[in-house]
């Protein structure tokens, strides 16, 4: 199985998992290793980078947000209530910036996944997360990252073996001009000093 055929399987039961409560962290571990996977295949490190800031700030803004909610619940104790609702109200608008850049990373290595492996449904999943992560404010964000996890599910699932630029492409029956030859890899007209093919860039055999 190729660096991609891994992804596509470790990405799919990711997010599978993301679904269930009790298991979900080892969903978001499978999702970061098939982006790592993906990002490797595709020679481009901002697919893995961007998904593990996403993790970084959306990690950050859960454990700032969980110390603001003990802090202010211990001065509750020994004061009054209102400083617990205040720990609760900037705990909770914390958590929120926190998945708000979370989802903004998440969506710039999906685009970049949906734009490089034709699998247009990751460009759809980084939408609806974003678009999810902001209106959870008003409840019915939540709904839309659900829709979204599941459209991620499909987008996994759906990624090749090989990424469309890597296909071998069928060699020519012609004969190269004198001085030209043919691109292993694309089938394309090169100079026969070339290294890479102006094509595809693929490296030229010597």
């Amino acid at each position: 199985m190729t660096r991609l055929g891994d992804a596509k399987t470790l990405g799919g039961v990711g997010s599978i998992l993301l679904l269930i409560p009790a298991v979900n962290i080892i969903g978001y571990i499978l999702i970061l290793i098939a982006g790592k996977y993906i990002s490797d295949e595709l020679g481009d490190r901002s697919i893995f980078d961007n998904m593990l800031y996403a993790v970084i700030a959306g990690i950050v803004g859960v454990a700032a947000a969980a110390f603001i909610f003990f802090t202010g619940a211990m001065f509750g104790v020994f004061s009054f209530a209102a400083s617990a609702i205040a720990a609760v109200i900037i705990g909770l608008g914390i958590a929120w910036v926190g998945l708000i850049v979370s989802s903004i990373f998440l969506r710039r290595a999906y685009d970049t996944m949906a734009t490089k492996l034709n699998v247009g449904t990751f460009r759809t999943a980084g939408l609806l997360y974003f678009i999810g992560a902001i209106l959870t404010i008003v409840l019915v964000g939540f709904l839309i990252l659900l829709v979204a996890a599941i459209i991620q599910i499909v987008a996994f699932f759906a990624i090749q073996d090989v990424a469309p630029g890597m296909r071998p492409q069928p060699m020519t029956t012609q004969t190269p001009q004198p001085g030209m030859k043919f691109c292993p890899s694309c089938g394309a007209q090169l100079m026969a000093s070339a290294t890479f093919c102006s094509k595809c860039g693929a490296k030229q055999p010597p």
